[in-house]
């Protein structure tokens, strides 16, 4: 049997976002994983400690990754938008590419 060597995935933005009026902790998670020279948007979402959906979108570049990722903030911390669910950004690391 040949081992094979797995290559790690190293995360490039994480933002972690809740909803302040929410009795049920809801939340959005999206953040940008490098592997293999490819950037991958995963996203979770849910209450408290469930996640009940998980999407990811790949990109053969950053910018248009980071493009993604900042739409969906943007998108989900609008206080206009017409969704009941007003996010707020919790945690947004790091808060400046590099």
């Amino acid at each position: 049997m040949i081992e094979r060597e797995t290559s790690r995935s190293k995360i490039i933005k994480n933002a972690h976002l809740t909803v302040s009026k929410s009795l049920r902790e809801t939340f959005y998670k999206i953040w940008i994983e490098e592997q293999d020279g490819l950037f991958q948007v995963n996203k979770a979402s849910g209450v408290g400690d469930r996640v009940w959906d998980r999407r990811a979108w790949t990109f053969s570049s950053l910018d248009e990754a980071e493009a993604l990722f900042n739409r969906r903030l943007k998108q989900k911390t609008n206080p206009e938008r017409k969704s009941a669910r007003k996010y707020r950004i919790r945690d947004l690391l790091p808060e400046k590419s590099t």
